[in-house]
């Protein structure tokens, strides 16, 4: 395996991408962006795609980074080509489901940090269901085709329950490669 410099993940809304980013980020000492923290505004405003554009091209002009979430569509292509590594995590949209749930009633105790301040869950609870739903059928495929276009090397389809395999394998190859930091 590699070691990885740009990585981005991408997959269902509640998939947790968040969470595998922040595993992967600590593993080979990547800053973390979320795309969910520039694609929204405070109460659920969509940013304008001009000034989204601006900030994700400064996040994927550093040399390290990891950038989880899908955002605009053009932006999307841009960030895949640039990265070492895409990753799709691939969730059943049933945990994907159960995992919105959680999440607003855990934001209810502490903010969730991964969106901007003024974004609830639960203000948008059935939008976040729909797109969930949705995402099998419309998103999924049309991501899958990208991938499709990437270098095979560069790209990893990751399977819900193969996180702690795959991140015991990208520790060891970090650990083996001494030049890495």
């Amino acid at each position: 395996m590699n070691v990885y410099k740009r990585v981005s993940i991408v997959g269902n809304s509640a998939a947790g991408k968040s969470t595998l980013s922040r595993k992967i980020g600590e593993v080979l000492h990547l800053e973390i962006f979320t795309i969910d923290k520039i694609y929204w505004m405070p109460g659920w405003k969509l940013r304008e795609q001009t000034s989204y554009q601006a900030l994700h091209e400064k996040w994927i002009s550093n040399d390290r980074w990891l950038i989880d979430g899908v955002g605009y569509w053009d932006a999307l292509e841009k960030r895949l080509s640039a990265s070492d590594l895409v990753i799709y995590y691939d969730v059943p949209v049933s945990i994907c489901i159960q995992r919105a749930k959680q999440r607003i009633v855990d934001e209810k105790n502490s903010p969730n940090l991964d969106i901007v301040a003024g974004c609830l869950y639960q203000e948008v609870r059935d939008l976040q269901m729909d797109v969930i739903k949705c995402f099998e059928a419309e998103t999924r495929p049309k991501l899958l085709e990208l991938l499709d276009g990437l270098d095979p090397g560069k790209k990893r389809i990751l399977k819900y329950g193969e996180e702690t395999k795959f991140l015991i394998e990208l520790e060891q190859s970090v650990s083996s490669d001494a030049t890495y930091l």
